[in-house]
């Protein structure tokens, strides 16, 4: 039997990572896969720090022998679509004597805290999977596959629209299994001063990627509050506002036949041609061709 140690490194150098940053932290994920050879075994160490992890499964993953606080474990099949949170002050260790492949989650305790402070609660004494390394999660079961993808791609990432989800899922993770109560619904929404800074920069990168956490600060508020106010004063999400906006520059666009769709989908800030006609159709029920003859 071979055994190598492989140390993980401090997220989210395990890159290509989605990163949030807070005031004084950031949430964080990506894409963890650890190749292990027929006849090979890997111990995998985490260095002790004040943050949780979340790990949700992209494949079966066999019994193996975990370490924590200390502690030897024996750890039965974790089966894919499923999930289990670690406390890293416990310095986790493990033997991996098959593949892995799982989504990676950095929670640290300085972010959970200014999730539970916007949310008007109580700090988030720990977060904790009801069923270790067999707990099922419906959100993340209908949300992975945007993450993946953009740790895919990370080029062509929307960058206000995983910033919508991360701030979206840490808020998920703390409510769920670390008991926070739901956010306060007694705030208001922006002020006037604040709803026209934030669609003036919005409208003023339709072309580029500007991140939730600009325009946030730009209106002098956290991601989280932003994220909500903005919702109560207009109806939509920012990122929803940002994709409506998108489409109305590409209607005054398209009927100059000598401009390509690819051309307009570039300059209205989409990834590509797929991606402006996809966001095309869905919004207006027509496709940007289809569209353009009708004018």
């Amino acid at each position: 039997m071979i055994r190598k140690n492989t140390p993980l490194p401090l997220f989210p150098k395990a890159a290509p990572a989605l990163v949030i940053k807070t005031r004084t932290s950031a949430l964080s994920v990506c894409r963890l896969t650890v190749d292990v050879a027929s006849g090979e075994e890997i111990d995998v160490t985490m260095p002790a720090e004040d943050a949780f992890v979340v790990l949700y499964q992209l494949r079966d993953h066999p019994p193996h022998e975990f370490r924590l606080d200390g502690k030897a474990q024996r750890i039965g099949p974790a089966p894919k679509a499923t999930l289990n949170i670690i406390d890293m002050a416990g310095e986790p260790r493990g033997r991996l004597t098959q593949p892995v492949d799982t989504l990676f989650f950095h929670l640290p305790r300085a972010a959970l805290d200014e999730i539970a402070a916007e949310a008007g609660a109580a700090k988030v004494d720990r977060l904790v999977a009801p069923d270790s390394w067999l707990t099922t999660d419906h959100v993340l079961d209908g949300l992975h596959r945007p993450l993946i993808d953009a740790l895919g791609n990370a080029s062509s990432a929307n960058r206000l629209f995983h910033d919508h989800l991360m701030t979206a899922l840490g808020a998920h993770f703390a409510s769920t299994y670390g008991g926070m109560e739901p956010y306060r619904l007694d705030r208001g929404g922006l002020a006037p001063w604040q709803q026209r800074r934030a669609q003036e920069l919005m409208d003023a990168n339709l072309a580029g990627d500007i991140s939730l956490d600009q325009v946030a600060r730009g209106c002098g508020l956290s991601v989280a509050y932003f994220s909500r106010a903005f919702k109560r004063s207009t109806g939509a999400t920012p990122h929803g506002w940002l994709q409506n906006r998108r489409i109305e520059r590409a209607k005054l666009l398209l009927p100059d036949r000598n401009v390509a769709l690819a051309e307009i989908a570039l300059r209205c800030g989409f990834a590509d041609q797929s991606h402006f006609t996809r966001t095309f159709a869905r919004l207006t029920g027509k496709t940007p061709g289809v569209w353009r003859r009708l004018q």
